[in-house]
């Protein structure tokens, strides 16, 4: 199913040469929003419909939503705190969000998504986007519970997510890398990094289908090759201390991982120090490809 955009200005949000001028008007990343208009183009969503955002994070779903779908109301959830975040914390950048002309179609809401479900009424929206946010879940079974909250107060979700498969070698460094991540995070308690339970596109679908909601289509894509995750990822992996030294290992041992953790963490850092050397380094790498679903 794929949605028809309504508005020139998505039109101009996709064309490399207005999107500059409208990304500076409204302080928006070019690669970030341009991405999300691309996952938008399989989410179904038509215009008017009530939409929820899980995992809104700094917005940059949020404003795409919003610009694309004009007719539209947002609601927009986060658990995290407002002032996570860098170089533009969530509180500043949904604030800054809220003075655009858009604006006044979203509400922010600082909450746990199914304790916020817990408190609407049944077929309250038409339907919850998770866009790029399940791994910021504590863990899988997070997944599940958040499906179940979501049951009967939404109509469809649609779910956009990296999918741990790369169709390049430039890619598949990323997904050493953040699979590297989520080991690591796995054995720091009380971890609030934006890796920590990566999911394989079937997890996710066994876990809605035990939440009782079924994939009723999916799809994958090769993301825009200026997008940045997969650098950030990788280099929050391969970063070294003034020393010469693994920042992240160190980190690790400073976290309390185990020996037997941080053996494993060493093996698996080697093996993307090994991939990322494979493709000739930082400037060659992209992201891994992207998976989507739409679920009722």
């Amino acid at each position: 199913m794929v949605s028809i955009i309504p508005s020139d200005r998505a039109a101009a949000l996709v064309d490399p040469n207005q999107l500059p001028s409208i990304a500076e008007e409204y302080n928006l990343r070019p690669a970030q929003t341009a991405h999300r208009i691309n996952v938008l183009r399989s989410s179904g969503i038509q215009n008017g419909d009530r939409i929820l955002e899980i995992g809104c994070g700094q917005g940059d779903c949020t404003s795409a939503l919003a610009m694309i779908f004009p007719e539209s109301q947002i609601d927009a959830i986060d658990p995290g705190a407002l002032d996570y975040g860098t170089p533009e914390t969530l509180g500043q950048a949904q604030e800054r969000i809220k003075t655009y002309d858009f604006g006044s179609r979203i509400t922010f809401h600082q909450a746990i998504p199914k304790h916020f479900l817990a408190g609407v009424q049944n077929a309250t929206y038409d339907v919850a986007v998770f866009c790029h946010c399940l791994w910021y879940f504590a863990s899988q079974q997070e997944y599940r519970s958040t499906f179940e909250a979501a049951r009967g107060k939404v109509k469809k979700l649609f779910i956009a997510e990296w999918g741990l498969e790369s169709s390049t070698e430039e890619g598949r460094v990323h997904v050493s890398a953040a699979l590297t991540r989520a080991a690591c995070e796995a054995r720091i308690h009380s971890s609030t990094e934006n890796i920590r339970s990566p999911g394989t596109p079937a997890t996710i679908k066994d876990l809605a289908k035990e939440a009782g909601v079924g994939c009723m289509e999916e799809g994958w894509f090769v993301p825009e090759t200026e997008l940045e995750d997969a650098r950030r990822e990788i280099g929050s992996v391969v970063k070294q201390d003034g020393d010469g030294s693994s920042a992240f290992l160190k980190r690790s041992r400073d976290k309390g991982v185990d020996e037997v953790g941080y053996e494993m963490l060493e093996n698996m850092l080697g093996t993307v120090k090994s991939a990322l050397e494979g493709v000739g380094g930082m400037g060659s790498v992209r992201c891994m490809d992207v998976w989507w679903g739409w679920f009722e």
